[in-house]
């Protein structure tokens, strides 16, 4: 198990009430959560900052998660990132698989759920 309260994650999603969701779900549990507004604001972020993991929606205004995830991998970012993401559609979803997403979660995702991944996700990191 992952000692995830020395784990700095970044939350990227266009919803307030999503955001406050997840950093309600993970306070306390990690050492401290950034919240961006959207792909360009997460993206400003981390060419200032690393993180452990990134959450990311995939429906934002401007440029989606799909794009987001798109450009942090082409920054040579390997930091695991999980999509919390209310579209499931297939089609979608596979995109994310070939940028090596540690997880795909559907939104309003459950406690237990968002920590197994986020485990996992920094589980396979520590691991390698």
């Amino acid at each position: 198990m992952v000692e995830l309260n020395s784990k700095k994650l970044l939350v990227v999603d266009d919803s307030l009430i999503a955001r406050m969701a997840i950093t309600k779900m993970l306070s306390g549990k990690v050492a401290s959560i950034t919240e961006a507004t959207n792909g360009s604001h997460a993206i400003e972020i981390l060419r200032k900052e690393s993180f452990d993991c990134i959450l990311i929606d995939y429906l934002m205004p401007g440029i989606d998660g799909l794009t987001t995830v798109k450009i942090i991998r082409g920054m040579e970012v390997t930091t695991p990132i999980i999509v919390i993401s209310a579209n499931q559609q297939e089609a979608v979803m596979s995109k994310f698989d070939e940028l090596d997403v540690a997880a795909i979660l559907r939104k309003h995702v459950n406690p237990d759920d968002l920590l197994a991944a986020l485990n996992k996700a920094l589980d396979k990191v520590e691991g390698s």
